[in-house]
C-alpha cells in the first residue's frame, strides 16, 4: 500500500469516524444497566459527566501530542517520561489493546450466536471474525480508516431506534432529577467507562494523520459530544421507558427496550439491530486490534505491521473463547472500563504534566 507512512495514513476527517466507530460499539448493549445499579434514575447524568470528562481529555491529549506530530507513540512517550517507562506504557497498551479485542470478539459471538447462529459452536463463529479481522487490518491503517468510513452509516439506525418506544415511556420514571444524590452520580460515572473505552487510542494513531491541522482538536471534541449525547439519550429513554429497577435485572437494556413495540414492516427488530450492530462492533474490533499490533511493532521495531496481525491472532482467538458464559463477559468488560481509566486519564495527564515541566518542544524529527 502506497503512503508515507510506514503503518499507512488515515486522514483528519478519517480520524474523526474512528472515534466515533471506536466507542459506539458493545458498551451500548448494557450501558443503561451498569449506570443505573448507582445512580438509579440518574444514571443519564452519569452518562453525560461522563461524556463532557471524555471530550476534555480527548482535547488534552491532542494538545499535546499535537506537540509531536511526526513521533510516535513510544517516540514523545520516551522524550517525555524516559524510554524505560515508555517500554512499560507501550507493553502494557499492547496487552490491554488485545484483550480488548478478544472481549470485543466475545461479545459479538454471544450476540451472533444467539439471534442468528444458534446451533453453530462458539469457537466456530470467533474463528470467523478473526479470519475477518485479519483481512482488514493486515494492510494497515488505510484499510481501517476506509472499512470505519463505511461502517459509520451503521451507527444511524440506532438514533431512530430509539424513538418508536418512546411512545410508551414515562418521565416520571426520570424524576426526581438528582435524587440519588451527588455522590452515586459521581460514583455511577464509573461503570460507563467500558461504553466510551477508545478514545484514547488517539495517542497511536495521531501520528499517522496525513493532513494535521488545527482543526484537529475542534472535530475530535465535537466526535464526542456526538457520542455523549448519542448514550444519554439511549440510557434516558431506556429508564424512562422500564424504571431504573427493572433496567437492574436485564443483561441486554437496548436489545429488550426495542422488543418492547411490534413494528408493522419489521417484526423481529432485534435481528434488524443487531445485523446493524454487527458492522459497528467490527468497526471497533479493526481500531483496537490496529492500535495493539502498533504498539508492539513501536517497541520491538519491526518493519511491517502485518508481522503482529497475524501473530497476534491466534491469541486473540483463544482469549475470547475463555469467559464461561455472557455474564462473565460483561464483568471483564466492566474491569476493561476501569483499566481504561489508567490510559484514557491518568497518563494523558501525566504526559501533560512532563511536557509542562519540560518546557521545551522534542525536535520532531528525532529518532524518526
Amino acid at each position: 500500500m502506497i503512503s508515507k507512512y510506514r503503518n499507512g495514513e488515515i486522514s483528519s476527517g478519517q480520524s474523526y469516524i474512528m472515534i466515533i466507530s471506536m466507542m459506539v460499539g458493545t458498551g451500548i448493549l448494557g450501558l443503561a444497566r451498569s449506570a443505573a445499579a448507582i445512580s438509579q434514575q440518574d444514571a443519564w447524568i452519569s452518562v453525560l459527566l461522563n461524556g463532557l470528562s471524555i471530550g476534555f481529555m480527548v482535547g488534552l491529549i491532542i494538545f499535546v501530542i499535537s506537540k509531536f506530530p511526526n513521533c510516535t507513540f513510544f517516540q514523545y512517550t520516551s522524550f517525555l517520561l524516559s524510554k524505560p517507562i515508555a517500554y512499560v506504557i507501550v507493553c502494557l497498551y499492547g496487552f490491554y489493546a488485545v484483550l480488548t479485542t478478544s472481549v470485543i470478539i466475545r461479545l459479538l459471538c454471544e450476540l451472533i450466536g444467539t439471534w442468528f447462529l444458534p446451533k453453530t459452536p462458539l469457537f466456530v463463529i470467533s474463528f470467523i471474525i478473526v479470519l475477518t479481522l485479519i483481512y482488514i487490518t493486515k494492510d494497515g491503517l488505510t484499510s481501517v480508516g476506509r472499512f470505519n468510513e463505511i461502517v459509520v452509516f451503521s451507527i444511524i439506525p440506532f438514533i431512530f431506534l430509539m424513538f418508536p418506544s418512546l411512545s410508551q415511556a414515562s418521565l416520571l420514571n426520570l424524576r426526581p432529577v438528582g435524587g440519588s444524590g451527588f455522590t452515586n452520580i459521581i460514583k455511577g460515572v464509573i461503570p460507563s467507562f467500558y461504553a466510551f473505552a477508545g478514545y484514547e487510542v488517539l495517542l497511536l494513531i495521531y501520528p499517522y494523520i496525513s493532513n494535521k491541522n488545527k482543526n484537529n482538536l475542534k472535530y475530535s471534541v465535537v466526535s464526542i459530544i456526538f457520542v455523549t449525547l448519542l448514550y444519554t439519550s439511549m440510557v434516558a429513554s431506556q429508564i424512562a421507558l422500564f424504571g431504573y429497577q427493572e433496567i437492574a435485572d436485564i443483561l441486554y437494556t437496548f436489545i429488550h427496550y426495542l422488543d418492547v413495540l411490534d413494528f408493522p414492516i419489521i417484526e423481529r427488530i432485534e435481528i434488524f439491530f443487531t445485523f446493524f450492530w454487527t458492522f459497528s462492533v467490527l468497526g471497533t474490533l479493526t481500531i483496537q486490534y490496529i492500535a495493539g499490533c502498533i504498539a508492539f511493532q513501536s517497541i520491538l521495531k519491526v518493519k511491517k505491521i502485518n508481522t503482529f496481525v497475524y501473530f497476534l491472532a491466534p491469541i486473540v482467538f483463544i482469549l475470547s473463547l475463555l469467559p464461561q458464559n455472557s455474564v462473565k463477559v460483561v464483568s471483564i468488560s466492566e474491569i476493561i472500563g476501569k483499566a481504561n481509566i489508567g490510559f484514557g486519564f491518568v497518563l494523558p495527564i501525566l504526559l501533560l504534566l512532563m511536557y509542562i515541566l519540560k518546557g521545551k518542544r522534542v525536535n520532531h524529527e528525532k529518532g524518526m
